[in-house]
C-alpha cells in the first residue's frame, strides 16, 4: 500500500510539473499559456522562460566495471506557465505577438547551447554554458524591451520578427548528439602533504611536510596511480644509536651518531583503487597497493674530548671521523582512499596526439589519506608501526570522447 501511495504521489508531482510548463516545440503561444498570478503587477503582461538542460547517462547501472558511460544532453527552451500572466483587458493580439518573440529568442538561445553540447561540452562546464547563456537571454530581452517600447511599438516590433525568423532559418535545428567517453583515463597530479610515523618508528623519526607529485591511468572505474614525496624530518634524538652497520667494528668507546637533527625523507607509493562513486562534481576512490619510504642523515664517530676541563656537556663528545651518510627503507602493504571535488572541466578543440580523438580534461582538488605499514630491519631492535599520510593535491584527468 505504501509502495502504491509513493508511485502516485512520484506520478502526481511529475504531471503538476509538466501542467506548469510548456516547450518552444509545443506550437505557438496561446493567452491560457499564462497561467500565473502575480503577486506584483508591474506590467499587465508577463512571459517567464528558461534554458534547462537534461542529461542522460546509459547504461543505468553504472556502477558495473564493464559498463561505457553513455550520456545525451538535451538543451530546451521551456516557458513556466505559473510564473507567466497576462491581465484580461491587456491580452492583445500585439501582446501575445511580443511574448512569442521573447520565446523565439529564448529558443535561439537553446539552438546555441545544443551546438555547443553536441561538441562534447559536458559535466561541469554544461552548467557554466547554461547559466552564460540564460544571462545572455536576460540581456537580450531587455534590450528587446526597449527597442519596442515593451511590445508597444508596432513598427519596431515586426522588424525584430523579421530578423528573429531569419536567425531561427539560419540557425539550423541541431539534433541532440550521444556523446560517448573511452575506456582510458590519464592524468597527473602535484600538491603538499605530510607523513606521521607512529609506534616505534615514531621514537626515532618525526613527522614531516611533503612535496608530492605522481601520475595517473584508468581503464573504466579503475585506477591505477604512482606517486613520490620529499619531506625533511627531524630525528627526535641525535645523541642515540639507532643504525645496525653488520660492516662497522664494535667499539665501546666510539658512539655513532647523527651529525645533525635534519634528514631527508623519499617516500612513494603504488597502487590499485575503484571508483566507487562517481559524479559531475565528486568522486571517490578507495586504493590498494604498496608504500616505500626512505630516510638518509649524515653521522659520524663521536669520542670523548680529552680536553674538557670543565666537563662542558656541549663539548663532551667529539667527531673522531669523516662524516658519512646512513641510509635505510622500506616496502610494504599501504592503502587509502581519494576523494575528489571536480571543479573546471573544459573539452579540447582538436584531436590528442595521444588518444588521436578530442578530449576531456577535468580539474579536481583531491584530498588523499592513506597508511603504510613500515619495519626498518636496518635499525636497533628492528622497530615497526604505521606511517600515517595525508595529501592535498591538483589533479588533472584527462579521457578521449566521441560524438554519434
Amino acid at each position: 500500500m505504501r509502495r502504491l501511495l509513493l508511485i502516485v504521489s512520484v506520478l502526481a508531482a511529475f504531471a503538476i510539473q509538466a501542467a506548469n510548463t510548456r516547450t518552444w516545440d509545443e506550437g505557438a503561444l496561446r493567452w491560457s499559456d499564462f497561467a500565473g498570478e502575480p503577486v506584483v503587477v508591474t506590467t499587465p503582461t508577463f512571459f517567464k522562460g528558461v534554458l534547462q538542460v537534461k542529461t542522460v547517462q546509459e547504461p543505468a547501472d553504472n556502477l558495473r566495471p564493464s559498463a561505457v558511460a553513455r550520456l545525451t544532453a538535451t538543451a530546451k527552451a521551456v516557458m513556466l506557465k505559473d510564473m507567466s500572466y497576462a491581465i484580461d483587458s491587456c491580452a492583445t493580439p500585439q501582446m501575445l505577438r511580443y511574448h512569442q518573440l521573447q520565446f523565439d529568442l529564448l529558443e535561439l538561445m537553446r539552438r546555441r547551447l545544443q551546438a555547443e553540447l553536441n561538441a562534447g561540452v559536458e559535466g561541469l562546464e554544461t552548467d557554466t554554458r547554461l547559466k552564460h547563456y540564460q544571462r545572455l537571454y536576460d540581456e537580450k530581452i531587455a534590450d528587446l524591451a526597449r527597442r519596442t517600447v515593451n511590445g508597444s511599438n508596432d513598427n519596431r516590433l515586426q522588424e525584430e520578427e523579421y530578423y528573429m525568423r531569419k536567425s531561427l532559418e539560419e540557425f539550423y535545428l541541431p539534433q541532440v548528439a550521444e556523446l560517448k567517453y573511452g575506456n582510458f583515463s590519464y592524468g597527473w597530479f602535484i600538491g603538499t602533504g605530510t607523513l606521521i610515523p607512529t609506534g616505534e618508528i615514531a621514537d626515532i623519526f618525526k613527522s614531516s611536510w611533503l612535496f608530492n607529485i605522481g601520475l595517473t591511468a584508468g581503464y573504466k572505474r579503475f585506477m591505477l596511480k604512482a606517486d613520490i614525496s620529499y619531506g625533511q624530518p627531524d630525528l627526535v634524538d641525535v645523541r642515540r644509536e639507532i643504525y645496525v652497520d653488520p660492516n662497522r667494528p664494535v667499539d665501546p668507546s666510539r658512539r655513532e651518531w647523527a651529525v645533525n637533527k635534519y634528514l631527508n625523507q623519499l617516500s612513494g607509493g603504488i597502487s590499485l583503487g575503484y571508483r566507487v562513486v562517481d559524479t559531475k562534481k565528486f568522486s571517490i576512490t578507495p586504493h590498494v597497493g604498496g608504500g616505500w619510504t626512505n630516510y638518509a642523515w649524515d653521522v659520524a664517530d663521536y669520542v670523548k674530548n680529552p680536553d674538557n676541563p670543565d666537563n662542558n656537556p656541549e663539548i663532551e663528545y667529539k667527531i673522531d671521523s669523516e662524516i658519512r651518510r646512513n641510509k635505510i627503507h622500506n616496502f610494504n602493504v599501504m592503502a587509502g582512499i581519494d576523494f575528489d571535488w571536480h571543479f573546471h572541466s573544459v573539452v579540447s578543440d582538436n584531436p590528442s596526439f595521444i588518444s588521436g580523438h578530442r578530449e576531456q580534461y577535468t580539474s579536481s582538488l583531491r584530498l588523499s589519506p592513506y597508511i603504510i605499514n613500515q619495519r626498518y630491519t636496518s635499525l636497533v631492535d628492528k622497530p615497526s608501526g604505521i606511517q600515517i599520510g595525508i595529501t592535498l593535491t591538483y589533479t588533472g584527468i584527462a579521457r578521449s570522447i566521441g560524438l554519434k
